[in-house]
């Protein structure tokens, strides 16, 4: 699956203890017309993720679709 795929790489980019917590916990929910939805925990996950992990993110999901 893409997302799978994506763990893969981000895993390789992060730390062993930043992948635990933040990238095991999202659950990839669709794709649709190369759109990968994907579900984290809560809010406060989201605002983290997007304040520092969101370049490597959008680059990791590009580069799978």
């Amino acid at each position: 699956m893409v997302w799978d795929d994506c763990l893969h790489t981000i895993k390789k980019n992060v730390s062993p203890q930043s992948f635990k917590t933040w990238f095991e916990p999202i659950r990839a929910l669709k794709l649709q017309d190369s759109v990968l939805t994907i579900q984290v925990p809560s809010q406060f996950f989201y605002e983290w993720l997007e304040e520092h992990y969101i370049s490597l993110l959008k680059k990791t999901i590009r580069k799978e679709l």
